[in-house]
Order: structure tokens, then sequence, then C-alpha cells
């Protein structure tokens, strides 16, 4: 796969707050540019379960073999224990940069990874993984959430993501 870490948008204080009552009136202050190009672990916990992915940027001139048509699209790969590993080893050691708790009780929290030799290793254990086939889109997308298909399956329907949890940051 061609990914690589990006500069992303985050949700303030006011945007969290926002996230949290389900508001839409966005403006300026909703959101901050975080500092470096990065990936992001993404947890998402609904229930007791929890679901990991990370969400990387995408070559804007590829279309993406998607589980979730949107704003981020979804992409299934085969497990990879390297990326398991380096999930554990970053969420172990670091405060996630956004916690939010959303209208349909579903927590969202992501880590941002700040080492660039992790976002080297995570470049080079997923180049030669191929995504798996769903739905076929046509909309190229920047940002794409990668998600082990064995994480995939743990919730029966897929949480809602917030329209602004994350972007990419444009120059």
């Amino acid at each position: 796969m061609q990914i690589k870490p990006f500069t992303a948008l985050l949700p303030t204080a006011s945007g969290l707050t926002k996230i949290q009552t389900a508001t839409t009136d966005w403006n300026a202050d909703d959101q901050h540019v975080q500092p470096g190009e990065s990936y992001y672990w993404y947890e998402l916990t609904h229930n007791g379960i929890h679901q990991w992915r990370l969400i990387a940027s995408w070559p804007v001139d590829q279309t993406v073999t998607t589980m979730v048509p949107g704003t981020i699209n979804t992409v299934l790969y085969q497990q990879q224990p390297v990326i398991e590993m380096l999930i554990d080893d970053w969420v172990g050691h670091f405060a996630p940069v956004v916690e939010v708790t959303d209208p349909q009780n579903v927590t969202h929290r992501l880590w941002q990874i700040t080492e660039s030799e992790v976002n080297a290793d995570i470049t080079a254990a997923m180049a030669p993984v191929t995504p798996q086939k769903t739905w076929l889109t046509t909309v190229s997308t920047p940002l794409v959430m990668l998600v082990a298909t064995t994480e995939w399956q743990k919730f029966p329907e897929a949480p809602t993501i917030p329209e602004q949890l994350i972007a990419m940051a444009t120059a």
C-alpha cells in the first residue's frame, strides 16, 4: 500500500464539545493543525468493544477499495503482527491527543505517532500489503483508515466517525 504520514487538523476543546453534542456549526476556532507529519492510531470503543485503525495519507490519484465510503475511506487488510506490536508500544507509553465520546456513546481516541523512525517502520510494514476487496468506490480520497479484518469483525455495524474528528491539513 502506498501510505504515508500526513499533517492533521484535530478538534480543539470547543471542537470536542461540538462532537460530544453533535453540534454542526464548526468554525476555525474548533480545530487546529498538529505539528509534523504523522500516522494516527485510532481506537473506537463501543459497549466495551475496542477496534483499532491506522489513519494514513493515501495517494490522491488512486481509487480505493473500501468498506465504508465517506470522508475517510476504510480499507481492510490481513492482520499484520508488526503493526499490532507498534500499536501496543505506542499506546502503552503515550497519552492520546484526542479523546471524546459522541452522542451514540462511542469513544474515539487518537494517538499521534511523532517519532520518524516509527512512521518509517509503519510505511515499510504496510508497503507490501494488498488491501482486501469489498465495495469499489471511484472517489479518490486523501486519507484512509486501515483496519485489520479481525478488528473489523468486532462490530456488527461500523460505528459512525464524527466528520470533524480528523482531517488532512491543506498547505
